[in-house]
């Protein structure tokens, strides 16, 4: 939902709340963010408004709409290559844990949502509850916060989220009215109330660290929680995008209705029976001559070329494609000649580097929640988790999403100099099949082992026909 001015009311406590300095550390950095988070949203859909030099638009058509979609392009283009597969445990309980909550919670999905809010703003918040099992909950619930919804202090020493809070619920004014505080021992839960003093109620637990993480963008020490896609350069890349397309639209009405002009006849004369409008689109045009027997002289101004506009806008593209390393083809712009498969790699390259770099980071938020969900299960703090328990891993499909011919040569290439690769799930994972279809392969292969171990069974008890039969 969006955040109005009416969500920026502080919620008002009783005075022996006892987290209302940290929720009062909280409030100020969410206030503080706030209005530069919708910046970056209204961006990313598109409904950024014009940003007028004053000069060649005309007034009448400052408000013709334009849009341009590149913001957007530059987050979904790193989020199809950003593709979480599931997790690894050499725990088989844990692994087990982990299969079931991820169908239960569909992970899978949640993490293409908590990857674009993450790009988008420059961090989602990922949550962990525990689920109500009789009322029909999940076992184990995650949520997932924008940075409109959500704020937190980072904790240098730990490494980790030292205290967050997420708005769970808004009234239909947008005002906030439900708010989840997350510190080291417990979830605090707060409500709106009539009588304007919010009520709070604690639920403890051990897990010993808040039960909050963060997917973050290009964390550095002095901005760990990242920084947002849509940069102040991609923003004013934009605007002068914006800004073309509406003066290629004005020029287009130009160059469709050309100006012409007629000498030796006065407005009165040229225009007594028709407009200018029907005097253009008239098959038939007729004038006089003048007082003095002159034929008047009809021509037309030059038109305007349009390629100015387009080399702007292309200039435009590239200037954009240098800030977020997507491909300029992806930006609408046409090359004359078609590239080959290495001269699309090669374009490609710096993007599937920058997908590498947000798997590994996303990737260590995934393991601290995938122990979390463990711990929250075997209802066991996250420092008594065993190192088994522990070692969980989780799996990214390739960035380069490369064919499966090309996949498929390279896979068996390297299974000639170790066969042994074959009988792996990680082969059928290098091939390219998902999770659903990995699974399925190794069960029918486990269960054709069977039947031929069966059958060998049989086939050796089973008596030779060339063996003589002895009567007694």
């Amino acid at each position: 939902m969006a955040t109005t001015r009416a969500a920026f009311q502080k919620p008002r406590f009783a005075p022996d709340f006892p987290y209302q300095d940290v929720f009062d550390d909280l409030w100020g950095i969410w206030c503080k963010h706030i209005l530069g988070n919708q910046k970056k949203n209204k961006y990313y859909e598109a409904k950024n408004t014009l940003q007028d030099l004053g000069l060649s638009i005309p007034p009448p058509l400052k408000d013709v709409e334009t849009v341009v979609g590149w913001p957007q392009k530059a987050v979904e283009a790193l989020v199809v290559r950003s593709r979480f597969d599931g997790f690894e445990a050499n725990d088989e309980t844990a692994a087990a844990i982990l299969d079931r909550v991820s169908e239960q919670s569909g992970l899978k999905r949640k993490y293409r949502m908590a990857v674009t809010s993450e790009l988008v703003y420059c961090f989602s918040a990922v949550t962990i509850s525990r689920g109500d099992v009789d009322a029909g909950e999940p076992e184990v619930i995650i949520g997932l916060h924008s940075a409109e919804s959500s704020a937190a202090r980072w904790d240098y020493r730990k490494n980790r989220i030292k205290y967050g809070f997420t708005i769970v619920d808004y009234t239909d004014k947008g005002k906030a009215c439900e708010i989840n505080l997350y510190v080291d021992d417990a979830i605090v839960n707060a409500r709106a109330t009539r009588s304007g003093v919010w009520d709070y109620s604690v639920s403890e637990h051990e897990m010993g660290r808040p039960l909050m993480e963060v997917l973050a963008y290009r964390p550095t020490e002095a901005r760990p929680f990242g920084q947002s896609r849509i940069t102040r350069a991609v923003r004013s890349i934009t605007d002068s995008a914006v800004r073309e397309a509406l003066r290629t639209e004005v020029s287009a009405e130009f160059f469709t209705a050309p100006q012409k002009y007629l000498l030796g006849v006065s407005k009165e004369e040229a225009f007594a029976e028709v407009s200018k409008w029907e005097a253009y689109i008239g098959s038939i045009f007729t004038i006089g001559r003048d007082s003095e027997g002159d034929v008047p002289q009809f021509g037309q101004l030059a038109q305007g070329s349009m390629q100015p506009h387009v080399d702007y806008m292309r200039s435009l593209a590239a200037r954009f494609s240098g800030e977020t390393n997507v491909a300029i083809s992806q930006l609408g712009v046409i090359h004359d000649n078609p590239s080959s498969a290495e001269a699309i790699y090669a374009a490609n390259e710096p993007l599937i580097m920058e997908a590498d770099d947000l798997n590994d980071g996303n990737g260590e938020a995934l393991r601290n929640i995938a122990r979390m969900v463990v711990a929250a299960v075997l209802d066991k703090p996250l420092e008594k988790l065993t190192e088994d328990e522990r070692s969980i891993t989780p799996i990214f499909r390739n960035p380069a999403m490369p064919s499966i011919v090309s996949q498929a040569d390279a896979m068996v290439k390297i299974a000639s100099v170790a066969p042994w690769i074959a009988e792996t799930d990680v082969f059928l994972e290098q091939l390219g099949f998902d999770e659903g279809t990995r699974r399925r392969l190794m069960d029918d292969r486990n269960k054709a082992a069977s039947a031929n171990a069966i059958s060998d069974i049989f086939a050796v008890n089973k008596p030779s026909q060339n063996e003589p039969t002895v009567v007694e």
